[in-house]
């Protein structure tokens, strides 16, 4: 496992110890075993750790509070996953789990619940991680323990952020931070220091700063006051930068960095910090346009990420050495150590990084002028989006029923747990004689309100389920934030048999829309978004389907249109986006698109000649060459100038040649000019 593993398993497992239950509702925990458990989590050394572990195993009784029996046995889990035993380690977690289970404890339950959450993220399958995560969070509901309380908390926090769900992520940091009040030992202060630092990481990237900025002020004088600064000022520092570099504070940030610096180059254990910093400095450097200083720093970074592999990947900096070079007219050089990165990335990369780089390699080629080959990059780029738009679509889908699943199964376990009651009365009231009678008509009395009750459940969870499909099916056909028909709902009809005559389809793209995010924030994207999809309503006929592609991109599908009719309408809409601009709070954000546009079907071609999707693909890549050519434009294919068989292989790898060959007739319509740079 990477030490970068090791460290994250340690940061949930140093969690809250409880000495004695001071309170009666809290399960009760041997102090001195607990205080060992703190101690082997302190160490680094994850075999002598083992060993540690299961001694403490071998000193347990029957009279060892269940509560600590289970942290044990938990932690020689985790043990054997971080030594790369994951069969033993999930093997331990089904006998813990059987324990908790015929305990019915809550803590316990959801206490090796988020041990198993956790050996799932060690192996880095997030997905599945976050689709049983209800396994841990019902039943702590009704949990006590400081600890577990932290502990599941801090864990749904990491997995929430892993997939950019920032708004529950830090609602569970918060209640991480509510059980860590709850605590008086000797790491309170510890902890509480840290989750305040985690907690800006959020706000600051859902670009709340001041609240960001706030937490950090309260964890650094929380150090200071307590003597922790030794520990904790460097990280403090660190985020405060990464702070300022998102409020484009970059003067401010360059000299926190410089503090980190001070602190930091002479030792050996910070070595991660120090290169990372020096990357950052030089991304700095690189906003500020100021190439030459950029390319000293990364320089310096880069060699000793080079030396030191193990602490940091110096692909990330030979990628920004090589975004710089080709800014500084080192062209070959630059492109060569770009393509070093993104070519493997296309591999290994999750498609949310990989999305970020081809973005910037696509700056890179535009700058230089090979426009055909950024085309290629930008298509790349719009296909990665499309699939981390639809995964987030059926990860929503995922959690909706994963949320009513975990209530019906609690519901069922309490139906059982009642049955089980029922049937212990009776067994413990045969041998009275005298009162059989009476047992008969209790239990007759008993099974009639059982029914009912089960009858009442079964109708509400009926209700509920029927909301939800409800939900769901409405989901799978609409977009949840513009209300628009989605990609399904146009798959759907074209798939289906139909009559196609003379239609058409005109592919949209608002330009520039990541500067919008990045700049405002997604709030005022999604309004832009939102007053996009009003506003192509407004000029849309009733008969036209008005689709949410896939992120900032817009499908208009144009039943019965006439090919001569449809630059008008590119027009029209083009227009009617660009020509004022969208409110979102205060701000008026000037916005333009790009589009193409084309006959569906095309040149009277048959299904088996040109599809609809292939059509749809035509249309992308002049959308793209519209980007190219400086956005704010449609591109519109109008006719086929030879036979489709000599023209198909043209058409398909080199747009660009077709158009200068006359293989195919392009329309240009542009935007309005506008009152300020979209």
């Amino acid at each position: 496992m990477p030490k970068l593993n090791l460290l994250f398993v340690l940061l949930l497992s140093v969690v809250l110890t409880t000495a004695t239950a001071q309170e009666s509702s809290i399960p009760p925990v041997d102090a001195a075993i607990e205080s060992q458990l703190d101690e082997v989590l302190n160490q680094a050394d994850s075999e002598n750790s083992m060993q540690e572990l299961l001694a403490i195993e071998a000193s347990l009784t029957p009279e060892t509070p269940l509560m600590t029996r289970v942290r044990t046995l938990n932690y020689i889990a985790l043990a054997h996953g971080y030594l790369g035993d994951i069969e033993t380690a999930f093997k331990q977690i089904e006998e813990v789990k059987e324990i908790a289970r015929v305990s019915r404890m809550p803590d316990a339950i959801a206490d090796v619940a988020a041990t198993e959450i956790l050996l799932l993220v060690m192996q880095g399958k997030v997905s599945e991680a976050l689709a049983n995560l209800n396994e841990a969070l019902v039943p702590l509901e009704q949990a006590t323990s400081p600890r577990v309380l932290y502990f599941v908390n801090n864990l749904a926090s990491y997995v929430y952020q892993q997939r950019s769900q920032f708004d529950r992520a830090l609602e569970h940091l918060i209640y991480a931070a509510d059980a860590v009040a709850k605590s008086n030992d000797s790491r309170t202060l510890t902890r509480l220091i840290t989750t305040k630092t985690r907690i800006a990481t959020l706000y600051s990237q859902q670009k709340n700063y001041d609240l960001a900025l706030q937490q950090l002020d309260e964890a650094l004088q929380l150090a200071d006051s307590n003597n922790l600064l030794d520990v904790y000022e460097v990280d403090i520092l660190f985020e405060r930068a990464s702070l300022e570099t998102s409020r484009k504070n970059y003067d401010t940030a360059l000299g926190l960095y410089q503090q980190v610096i001070a602190r930091i180059q002479d030792d050996p254990e910070r070595l991660n910090t120090y290169i990372s910093v020096l990357n950052n400095i030089g991304d700095i450097d690189i906003r500020m346009g100021d190439y030459v200083a950029a390319r000293q720093v990364l320089e310096r970074a880069y060699n000793l990420a080079q030396l030191n592999t193990d602490e940091f990947d110096p692909e990330v900096i030979l990628f920004n050495l090589g975004y710089v070079d080709v800014f500084l007219g080192d062209v070959e050089k630059g492109l060569r150590e770009m393509r070093q990165v993104v070519e493997p990335a296309r591999e290994t990369w999750s498609p949310a990084e990989l999305e970020g780089l081809l973005g910037e390699y696509a700056e890179a080629l535009v700058h230089i002028g090979q426009q055909n080959e950024a085309v290629n990059v930008l298509i790349e780029q719009r296909e990665l989006r499309e699939k981390a738009y639809q995964n987030e679509q059926q990860k929503s889908i995922a959690e909706l029923q994963n949320l009513y699943d975990s209530k019906d199964k609690a519901m069922q376990i309490e139906l059982l747990s009642q049955k089980n009651e029922l049937n212990q009365q009776l067994i413990e009231n045969e041998s009275q004689k005298r009162t059989i009678l009476l047992l008969l008509v209790i239990v007759a009395i008993f099974a009639m309100v059982f029914v009912a009750f089960a009858y009442r459940a079964a109708r509400r969870s009926n209700r509920e389920l029927k909301v939800a499909n409800s939900k769901l099916a409405e989901q799978s056909v609409r977009d949840p934030l513009t209300g628009l028909l989605n990609r399904r709902a146009l798959q759907n009809m074209l798939r289906a048999p139909h009559e196609v005559s003379h239609d058409a389809m005109l592919l949209m793209d608002v330009d520039h829309f990541k500067r919008i995010n990045d700049n405002l924030g997604h709030a005022a994207g999604d309004e832009v978004l939102i007053e996009v999809s009003k506003r192509l309503l407004q000029v849309s006929r009733e008969t036209d389907m008005v689709v949410r592609w896939g992120g900032e991109e817009f499908l208009i599908y144009l039943s019965n249109t006439e090919a001569s009719k449809m630059p008008i309408m590119a027009k029209r809409m083009l227009d009617v986006i660009g020509s004022t601009p969208i409110k979102a709070g205060n701000q008026e954000i000037w916005v333009s698109a790009t589009a193409g546009f084309i006959s569906y079907p095309f040149a009277d071609l048959n299904e088996t000649q040109m599809d609809w999707e292939e059509t749809l693909q035509l249309a992308d890549m002049v959308l793209y060459a519209g980007k190219v050519h400086g956005r704010n434009q449609a591109w519109g294919v109008m006719a086929l100038n030879k036979p489709f068989n000599e023209a198909q292989k043209l058409l398909e790898t080199d747009l660009p040649g077709a158009i200068d060959q006359g293989v195919i007739t392009v329309e240009v319509i542009h935007g309005p000019e506008q009152g300020s740079e979209s």
